[in-house]
């Protein structure tokens, strides 16, 4: 008996160490930190050679002549019709500038960054202290073509103000550092996607290989770092999703763009939200991973990203029948008569426009026989569609909804169904969005009465990548505002700049509200404090302006207003301000100059049509 019971649990011992789990990454280790791909170049030098060469490789860099694509002649100038502003690029030795001037108005700044490859575009971004915009023009490659870039065009030229957040520079660059409390401050920006972004942290691999420690990677799993091609096709998939699946991201609760490494479920981190209309065959430029997933060859094999594509070195470089190679893998025969000499991608992989880059075509991705007549028509829109999660919460869903209608399309139907998904849970799990959602729809009365709700209060205190208890506070601030509660108002934006003290829109809403509550030299250190971190902000030199206008200091109201229009010639608060300044001094040619330039902007301006009218003065 006593031997049987023996037997039985070998056998059961024996069974339990067969079901062991997979074992797991290293570098999800919460110890494992990212060394650089300098580092990883010590032992992989040949991989990181021709890793460089791809685009992904070159995703940015800091700006010189050797990195950018850009052509320029002497007649190289962008025009926008629409603002009356006009643009310049031009080389000074290494370092290339962009000029913006009008007939009243001139600025210059440096090209710091160079973001893209090259293969399609070169957009440009500057930075001050640490502060990352995009400037107002791309040049595109395809088409040797300067242009504004996307979301610039038809009057919505944002000029120098694009902010480059970390949703963005992620997944253009290696891990960059920002500055907590922030949207688009950096302590350090690196130059290229680098290896540990599809690899994983490396500290602990290198660790182990400098200690002697050598895996027989023929025979064996190197469990130190991620080698893609060694996991399971999901999260296989996952590693290319994470950057070529763009669209409307949620982050999950307490998560950041820094979060996810390879080796990972990416839904644990985000979830990826495309809009899908009937009848509608139109993608964007990183869509390369829905289309893909709509292909056939896709839903009836096990094939990824790398089935086809070789990451370490650049499809600039691969053989005229390299991808028709890997269509002949799986295919003996084309089913179809071939365009042209049995190139299958031409056919079946067309390059087409994306809906959301100008100038740029890409093979597109869904495999397949294709149809574009009717590419740009849109049918009955059938809701938004998580392309990573088969099952995102409610909460998430929500969130999606609002955020499509805040960056992408403001239609009122995106509200209603965040409403109606809110609607499904308690509001203490779902206080940020709600107040969101009402701040959206413009709903100030019920943003406060959730406030004075005692069941439904939350404390703002948490800090975070994403500022999300910042920008409730913030929200919650503005609220009071636009109902003129100015002291509520100016106790919640101050919540907000404690949680987000470098998100500056957050201190200068501060500024305003201390000065509507008539606190003047309490709104004068937070604008000074502004134009001290970033001196290129012109609202807050607008407001220095006028409180000194108030404190009847004319030389310095005339300073502050005069630096905010050189900053930004098109702002109308300056333009008033500086009538009003000369119109208390008295110099009737200088306030008609500012009126008349009101109305160059907007010739139905009726405050400045009535005061030009009340001094009898006639174009």
């Amino acid at each position: 008996m006593r031997l049987i019971l023996f037997i039985i649990a070998v056998l059961f011992f024996s069974c339990k160490n067969k079901l062991e789990p997979v074992q797991e990454y290293l570098s999800l280790s919460d110890t494992a930190y990212y060394v650089g791909k300098e580092t990883c170049m010590q032992c992989h030098y040949n991989i990181y050679e021709t890793y460089n060469e791809t685009g992904m490789g070159q995703s940015i860099a800091k700006s010189s002549k050797e990195k950018s694509a850009l052509i320029l002649n002497e007649n190289t100038i962008l025009n926008d019709t629409f603002l009356d502003l006009s643009y310049v690029p031009k080389w000074k030795g290494d370092t290339l500038f962009l000029k913006e001037f009008s007939k009243h108005h001139s600025r210059e700044e440096i090209v710091d960054y160079i973001i893209g490859s090259g293969h399609h575009t070169n957009s440009h971004l500057w930075s001050e202290n640490g502060y990352v915009h995009q400037m107002p023009f791309t040049f595109y490659t395809q088409e040797s073509k300067i242009d504004f870039p996307p979301g610039y065009e038809n009057g919505f030229n944002s000029r120098f103000s694009r902010k480059i957040s970390l949703e963005c520079m992620s997944c253009h660059n290696a891990f960059p550092e920002i500055v907590l409390g922030s949207e688009n401050k950096y302590h350090k920006i690196p130059e290229g996607i680098d290896c540990e972004r599809c690899h994983g942290p490396g500290s602990i691999h290198v660790s182990l290989k400098q200690s002697g420690e050598i895996i027989d990677t023929s025979k064996y799993i190197d469990y130190s770092i991620v080698n893609p091609s060694k996991l399971d096709l999901d999260k296989q998939f996952d590693v290319c999703m994470r950057c070529h699946l763009q669209g409307n991201t949620v982050l999950e609760e307490d998560k950041s763009f820094y979060d996810y490494k390879p080796g990972m479920h990416l839904s644990d981190v985000l979830t990826v939200f495309l809009p899908k209309y009937e009848n509608d065959e139109s993608f964007i430029m990183a869509s390369h991973v829905d289309r893909l997933k709509q292909s056939k060859c896709f839903q009836e094999s096990e094939m990824t990203c790398i089935t086809c594509h070789d990451p370490h070195h650049s499809v600039q470089k691969l053989s005229k029948n390299f991808f028709n190679n890997k269509c002949m893998n799986c295919h003996d025969v084309c089913e179809e008569k071939p365009k042209v000499n049995n190139n299958c991608i031409e056919c079946h992989m067309p390059k087409s426009h994306s809906i959301d880059i100008p100038h740029v075509s890409i093979s597109d991705h869904k495999i397949g026989i294709h149809k574009y007549s009717n590419k740009n028509i849109k049918g009955k829109f059938l809701g938004l569609f998580p392309i990573n999660n088969d099952n995102p919460s409610f909460k998430t869903i929500a969130i999606a909804y609002i955020q499509q209608y805040e960056k992408f399309s403001k239609k009122e139907y995106m509200l209603d169904s965040a409403f109606n998904y809110l609607n499904k849970l308690e509001i203490k799990n779902v206080y940020h969005e709600w107040v969101h959602l009402y701040f959206l729809k413009k709903d100030y009365n019920s943003i406060r009465n959730i406030v004075y709700s005692s069941d439904n209060g939350i404390k703002l205190n948490k800090t975070s990548y994403d500022n999300k208890h910042a920008w409730t506070a913030y929200r919650i601030g503005e609220s009071f505002y636009k109902i003129n509660q100015f002291d509520q108002s100016s106790l919640y934006y101050q919540k907000s700049v404690d949680l987000a003290p470098y998100v500056l829109d957050f201190r200068l809403k501060l500024g305003v509200s201390l000065l509507k509550s008539n606190k003047l030299d309490d709104a004068i250190k937070n604008f000074e404090w502004i134009i001290n971190e970033f001196p290129k902000m012109e609202e807050a030199f607008n407001n220095l302006g006028f409180i000194y206008l108030q404190k009847k200091d004319f030389t310095k109201a005339e300073y502050y207003l005069k630096k905010s229009l050189s900053l930004n010639p098109l702002h109308i608060e300056t333009l008033f301000n500086l009538s009003a300044l000369f119109n208390i001094m008295e110099d009737d040619d200088e306030m008609i100059h500012y009126l008349k330039r009101i109305l160059e902007i907007q010739p139905k301006n009726n405050k400045a049509l009535k005061i030009l009218k009340s001094i009898n003065y006639e174009k």
